[in-house]
Parts: C-alpha cells; sequence; structure tokens
C-alpha cells in the first residue's frame, strides 16, 4: 500500500503488482494461493456497510489506476481458470484471481463499482455465488461476494433481474446451512433487497424461499433470525399485495 501511495515508489509498486499477475497466469503456482492476501493486505475487507467502500489503503486515484490496468488482467485469468474447470473454479489456486478480483471490486466506491465495471461486477458476483456451497471456500471472500451482490441490488442493476435463476439458489442455499453467520446474514440481506424489487420474477422460487427462510428463522445467531423475520415478513407481505 505504501509502494503506491507514495509516487516515488510507482516503479516498484508496478514490479510488485506484475510478480503478483505473472503468479496467478502459471499454472501450479504455489504462491498463487496467497496473492489475494496481497490484495486485502492493499485493500482491507469492510463489512460494516453495503454502500461504501471498503476502507482501503490505498488513495482514490490509485485505486481508479488498478480498476483500469490490473482488474481486467485478474478477470481474463480468473475466467481462463473458470473455461479450463469447464465454468466452475475449485481450489485455492484456481480461484486466486476471482478472488483478487473481488477485493479489488469490493474497495471501489459503489457508484464507481456499478458505473465503471458492470460486466467485472456482474461475472465475479455470479461465478462467486457458485462457491458459496464448497466447504473450503475462505469466508471473506464469501462475504465480500455478498457485498457486491448487496450494491448491486441497493443501485438496482439490471443484470441481477436477468439473472435471478444463478443468483437465488445459492443464497437459498447458504441463507440457513452456512457455517459462517455473516455469510447467512449477507445471503438474506441479499434475499430481501430481491425479493422487495424483483418478488414477482421470484416466483418460481417460492417454495425454496419460504422453507429456506422458515429454517434461518430459527438461526442461533440473534441477528440472522432478525433479517431472516424480515426476509419472510417482506415475502409474504408482497404475496398478499399481489393478491390485492
Amino acid at each position: 500500500g505504501a509502494l503506491l501511495r507514495r509516487g516515488g515508489f510507482a516503479a516498484a509498486a508496478e514490479v510488485l503488482l506484475k510478480v503478483l499477475l505473472a503468479a496467478l497466469e502459471r499454472d501450479g503456482a504455489p504462491v498463487a494461493p496467497f496473492v489475494p492476501v496481497a490484495f486485502q493486505v492493499m485493500m482491507p475487507p469492510r463489512f460494516d456497510g453495503g454502500e461504501g467502500s471498503a476502507l482501503a489503503k490505498l488513495p482514490p486515484l490509485a485505486l481508479q489506476q488498478l480498476s483500469l490496468t490490473v482488474l481486467p488482467t485478474l478477470v481474463g485469468a480468473a475466467k481462463h481458470r473458470a473455461a479450463a474447470g469447464g465454468g466452475g473454479i475449485r481450489g485455492a489456486s484456481d480461484r486466486a484471481a476471482l478472488e483478487s478480483a473481488v477485493t479489488l471490486l469490493c474497495a471501489l466506491p459503489a457508484e464507481v463499482l456499478c458505473a465503471d465495471c458492470p460486466e467485472e461486477l456482474r461475472w465475479c458476483a455470479l461465478t462467486g455465488l457458485k462457491c458459496l456451497k464448497e466447504d473450503s471456500v475462505d469466508a471473506v471472500f464469501c462475504v465480500q461476494v455478498l457485498q457486491l451482490v448487496v450494491r448491486a441490488a441497493q443501485r438496482k442493476s439490471a443484470w441481477l433481474e436477468d439473472d435471478l435463476s444463478s443468483v437465488v439458489p445459492p443464497l437459498l442455499g447458504a441463507c440457513a446451512t452456512h457455517p459462517v453467520p455473516l455469510v447467512r446474514l449477507g445471503c438474506l440481506q441479499v434475499l430481501q433487497l430481491l425479493i422487495e424489487e424483483s418478488q414477482g420474477h421470484m416466483l418460481p422460487f417460492k417454495k425454496q424461499i419460504e422453507i429456506s427462510t422458515r429454517k434461518a428463522v430459527e438461526d442461533r445467531k440473534r441477528e440472522v433470525r432478525l433479517i431472516a423475520v424480515a426476509c419472510l415478513n417482506a415475502w409474504h407481505c408482497g404475496l398478499t399485495a399481489d393478491r390485492d
């Protein structure tokens, strides 16, 4: 972070980033699983709100530069891994580029994220949601993926409604069963936003939504129970309003 904050160290920072990116592009590079940690050090995750950006150690100009120069390389490497895996990304080494891209996207202000990086946001969010069911996936990554989806929902991104069949099932699968409470809470937060904006399009998932949210209402964590109740109430209120 200090390298990018100080103009005199721009060349050294560029070398560091090239080394990190090169590690992601090499098959079987032993250092690849640790590259996301380097990005998290530069852009520490922050989970106390969905609208803001992560409390980055980098200034806004440096983040903007990274979104223009580094993000395309990260997403390209992640797509390459996904294509090699038949559409899915398994294993820490294969997920490293995706996790790094998600960290960078989360560090951007919400308005910049949705306006300037819509395609990167969409692909990383949808691909990341597929990883929620894997026990070996880092919880920080899972929460950051959900953070991206929350921001997209708050900004009413059109792709969410178009991709409900890829968004809703992973959320329902994890909202009551994921071992990390913050992940369960994040899933329910996204579901509530989707219900409030697109309930009519979510009727094909009616049975699964009611089953999963009722399970979540009995969660051992109070915070999760509260948002599960809010989610279930929003669902039933929407159904009642449609009948009226």
